[in-house]
C-alpha cells in the first residue's frame, strides 16, 4: 500500500466489486442490503461517488470485510509493510510514542 493522504475510492470500489461477485451478489441485491439504490453501488464499485461512514460500514458488514481491508487495502498479508510505513512517516522524535499507543490499544483489544 502507497502513502497517500487521500483515500483511493477506485480501489474500495475494486475491493468491494470483487468480494460482491465472490459472494454472488447482484448489485441489485447489496443495494437492497444497505438501503441505496442500485445505480448508488454502481458508482461506489467504479470510484465515481463518495459514500458516508455509514454506508461504508453497511458495506462492510453485509460483505463480511474488515474496514481496515475494504478502506485502507490492510490485509494481514501486508499489514507489516503498511505500519512500517506508517512509523517511518512519523518523526523520529514521536516513533516511541506511535509504538506505545499502539501496545496501548493492542492491550486494550485483548481484554
Amino acid at each position: 500500500m502507497k502513502k497517500t493522504d487521500e483515500l483511493n475510492y477506485v480501489e474500495i470500489g475494486k475491493r468491494m466489486k470483487n468480494k460482491r461477485v465472490e459472494l454472488k451478489l447482484t448489485q441489485e441485491k447489496l443495494s437492497e442490503l444497505i438501503d441505496v439504490s442500485p445505480s448508488y453501488v454502481s458508482e461506489i464499485e467504479r470510484g465515481t461517488s463518495i459514500c458516508s461512514l455509514s454506508t461504508i460500514t453497511k458495506i462492510a458488514s453485509v460483505l463480511a470485510l474488515n474496514l481496515d481491508y475494504l478502506v485502507l487495502g490492510i490485509n494481514l498479508s501486508n499489514v507489516d509493510t503498511t505500519f512500517g510505513e506508517l512509523l517511518n512517516s512519523i518523526p523520529e522524535e514521536h516513533r516511541n510514542l506511535y509504538l506505545d499507543l499502539c501496545e496501548n490499544l493492542a492491550n486494550t483489544f485483548k481484554k
